[in-house]
């Protein structure tokens, strides 16, 4: 795991993603590809996943699973990975890590865990 992180900085983030989940709160979703019937379930807030869906609406069907995400350490963790691999996209030990948070984030709310690679 490439993520390192202190109780304070855990605390602080937490603290700012409850702001932004004021305005958009999380959400988990499943993403079914049309064409191949693979599946995802994914960690976003709901505007981003309204737009998401609209943008792939002849690719895949998406539905949530879980509407409203509880704020914990592994969200946060998660969203530190989900930053990170929006930077470095290409980088195993990043795309690792937000597999792992996603799987930890998907356990906690007991929802079906993706496969990891």
């Amino acid at each position: 795991m490439a993520i390192k992180t202190n109780p304070e900085q855990l605390a602080m983030l937490k603290s700012q993603m409850d702001e932004a989940n004021q305005k958009s709160h999380f959400i988990i979703f499943e993403s079914t590809e049309l064409d191949s019937g693979d599946n995802l379930r994914l960690i976003t807030d709901y505007d981003s996943f309204k737009e998401i869906r609209k943008a792939h609406v002849d690719q895949a069907k998406m539905h949530i699973l879980q509407d409203i995400v509880p704020i914990t350490d592994n969200l946060a963790k998660w969203a530190i990975a989900e930053s990170k691999a929006a930077n470095q996209n290409d980088d195993p030990e990043t795309l690792a890590d937000l597999e792992h948070y996603t799987n930890a984030v998907l356990k906690e709310n007991r929802i079906k865990l993706n496969q990891e690679s």
